[in-house]
């Protein structure tokens, strides 16, 4: 293989790999992770949508209209809630009250339909945030994980955080 030859191949790969799906990181009481005894998974925010309506009088008055979470998002819970209980073993429960430590998901999606972005942050008790991970899809066609793969590969990230490796 010549140089030129070489330096395109070099080239190609630090491109595809600069679009790979990425897990940023961010431990802030690893410690405190480490002693949750139960964990319970929620979204972050409740989807809603705003209606802002304005009265002939110059008066506004605010109606907040809730229309619950995408479908994608809601399989994307409950498959991460199951891999992290059965295959990592990952202490998890549904009732609040039962759980000292929240993770908290934020998905966003690409226009064109999948996974994007999942924001995930840990919590204890008392509001405290412990870590935060930010978990980046592909973003070419070689690289973009479908909403299966996304979500095995988020189920590895938290768990890998929660045990502190």
């Amino acid at each position: 293989m010549n140089r030129s030859a070489a330096v395109s191949l070099i080239a190609l790969i630090v491109f595809v790999l600069s679009a790979c799906a990425s897990v940023d990181s961010k431990i802030y009481a690893g410690n405190k992770v480490q002693t949750v005894s139960a964990w319970i998974l929620e979204f972050a925010y409740e989807s809603g949508a705003v209606e802002q309506l304005k009265k002939s009088t110059g008066d506004s008055e605010v109606k907040v209209v809730s229309t619950g979470q995408m479908p994608s998002d809601l399989q994307l819970r409950d498959d991460i809630f199951f891999a992290l209980k059965d295959e990592y073993a990952i202490p998890l429960t549904k009732k609040p009250g039962d759980a000292n430590g929240r993770i908290l998901i934020h998905p966003i999606h690409f226009s064109g339909g999948g996974f994007k972005l999942l924001t995930v942050t840990f919590v204890d008790q008392q509001g405290e945030t412990l870590a935060r991970l930010k978990i980046t899809n592909g973003d070419r066609n070689a690289t973009f994980k479908d909403d299966e793969d996304f979500t095995k590969y988020a189920a590895v990230a938290i768990a890998s955080a929660i045990r502190g490796k």
